[in-house]
């Protein structure tokens, strides 16, 4: 009916983005390793480990500031020592952001591991960057009850993007996400990654 996780976290991370909310050229790589012991609270002593990649390529040769950029994401989510909780298992959608699986309703794909990916092309419609779009797509894979990876799940989608704020380039995001059975529109600020 409950249950109840506490513990302690070791981080590493790398960043090359010259703008976390919409970056141009650059890198991320993000690592957590996250330890949940009895003696700290937790119902059980589990731990789980959380790496996270991406990778953003310019496609403008002149101006650099203009959104014509391929963008790649990938992580993986392990949990070790079972039973972790229900509600702490990996699941699409609840990386840290909640920003993966567009286009896939919430927690659809929850395991002991999870695999990751997507990629995006990004391009502004207009000189000026007021306007622009995105096509996405994404896969992931969960582990079934005896730790093998099942098969994949894809999903795609399109959106717009207005510019809310010229200086830090924040975006207003308008997405229209499908895969089988499902399809969804995603509103907030700034790219999904």
């Amino acid at each position: 009916s409950n249950s109840f996780s506490s513990g302690i976290s070791v981080n590493l991370l790398y960043d090359t983005r010259n703008n976390s909310i919409n970056p141009l050229p650059g890198m991320y790589a993000n690592l957590v390793y996250r330890i949940n012991p009895k003696a700290l609270g937790s119902n059980d002593n589990w731990q789980s480990l959380f790496i996270d990649i991406r990778k953003y390529i310019s496609l403008n040769k002149t101006n650099r500031l203009q959104q014509n950029t391929l963008a790649f994401w990938s992580y993986l989510w392990t949990v070790f020592n079972s039973p972790a909780p229900l509600l702490d298992l990996p699941g699409i959608g609840w990386d840290p952001d909640n920003r993966s699986g567009r286009g896939i309703n919430q927690n659809r794909y929850s395991g002991k591991s999870l695999f990751y990916f997507e990629s995006e092309y990004r391009r502004d419609i207009t000189d000026n960057g007021l306007f622009g779009f995105v096509v996405f797509a994404n896969v992931n894979s969960v582990t079934d009850i005896n730790n093998r990876f099942t098969g994949l799940h894809p999903a795609g989608g399109a959106g717009l993007r207005i510019k809310f704020s010229k200086g830090s380039r924040t975006n207003i995001v308008i997405d229209y996400g499908f895969s089988k059975d499902y399809n969804s529109i995603i509103l907030h600020l700034g790219e999904a990654f």
